[in-house]
């Protein structure tokens, strides 16, 4: 007669809610720790000009109705320009009868408007999070 040797671990629904949404449970800590990673890698691919843009990197974990989030933002005001590029856009001077001014070729210029090309985009927050989330095994989804 051969002889069971078992040892049962059981996992309450209590110990379950700490486990995947405590402060400090494995999911959150794996959530903050892929996050942190995404921020990091954002702030060393983004655009720099005078630093403003790449500093305002931010970001945030937390648990929401039994939901585990992280994500990673940049509010400056031009941050989704510079991300997602413009289209062609005519830029005229803020005040009426006022003047825009800008140098081009060493020669002071003064025009009431501009005929804008647009700008490429330079989707640094998006190429971050591919190359960190995906590879952790999320599933990356584009709106």
């Amino acid at each position: 007669m051969a002889v069971v040797v078992r040892a049962r671990v059981d996992l309450f629904a209590g110990e379950m809610r700490q486990l995947l949404t405590g402060s400090t449970g494995q999911v959150v800590s794996f959530i903050r720790s892929v996050t942190r990673k995404v921020r990091t890698r954002a702030v060393l691919k983004c655009p720099v000009d005078t630093g403003r843009l790449r500093a305002a990197h931010r970001e945030e974990v937390g648990v929401r109705a039994g939901h585990v989030y992280g994500f990673v933002e940049n509010d400056v005001e031009y941050a989704a320009a510079v991300h997602d590029g413009t289209g062609a856009h005519v830029i005229r001077p803020r005040r009426p009868g006022g003047m825009l001014r800008f140098e081009t070729g060493g020669q002071v210029v003064f025009t009431t408007l501009v005929n804008h090309p647009g700008t490429r985009p330079q989707p640094w927050l998006r190429e971050a999070m591919e190359e960190v989330a995906g590879p952790e095994g999320f599933r990356l989804v584009h709106r």
